[in-house]
This record gives structure tokens, C-alpha cells and sequence, in this order.
């Protein structure tokens, strides 16, 4: 019988410290919702994010330069493409016009 007295004290305080632990956590809960400790985190995330992305700014440079670059000429291909159209036609019809020129 006394084994399972034992036991039965054992069970009783593992459920007194489960009971204690489950009413710190609602207590806690009913501090700071769940939606305020998500919001927390993730923009503790965002700015441990944006702090990372910064360094790296910094030690790249000419890296970044070039991928505006790079990011400009691919917004603005539809006019640049249509302005070389432009002058290669443009000198096309100026080099006929010399060719009749010169066989007259």
C-alpha cells in the first residue's frame, strides 16, 4: 500500500504543478493576448530583418548600384527599345537616301 501511496502523492503534486503552471500561463495571456505577443515578434523579426538587410547595403555597394541599374533599364526597355527603333530607322532611311543620291 505504500507504494501506491507514493504514487498517489507523486500524481497530486505533478498536477499541483501543472495547475500552477496553467493558471501563470492564462494569467499571462490575459496580460497580453496572443495577436499582441504575435505582433510583437514579428516586428522584432522586421527589425532584426531590416538591420541585417542594411549591413549588408553597406558592405555591397556596387552590388545594389547595379541591380537599380539593372532594375531601371528593365521598367524603362519599352521606350529605350523604341528610341533605338527610332535612330536605326532614322539612319536606315538617311543611308537610301545617300544611296539615290549617289546613283543619280
Amino acid at each position: 500500500m505504500s507504494n501506491l501511496g507514493d504514487i498517489r502523492s507523486a500524481r497530486n503534486a505533478a498536477r499541483a504543478r501543472f495547475d500552477a503552471r496553467l493558471t501563470q500561463v492564462r494569467a499571462d495571456l490575459a496580460a497580453r493576448g496572443v495577436g499582441g505577443r504575435i505582433a510583437d515578434k514579428a516586428s522584432g523579426d522586421i527589425k532584426q530583418a531590416l538591420g541585417e538587410a542594411a549591413n549588408v547595403a553597406r558592405e555591397s555597394k556596387g552590388i545594389i548600384a547595379g541591380a537599380a541599374a539593372a532594375l531601371a533599364l528593365w521598367f524603362l526597355r519599352g521606350p529605350l527599345l523604341k528610341l533605338v527603333h527610332e535612330r536605326l530607322a532614322s539612319r536606315g532611311a538617311a543611308a537610301a537616301e545617300t544611296d539615290a543620291v549617289q546613283e543619280d
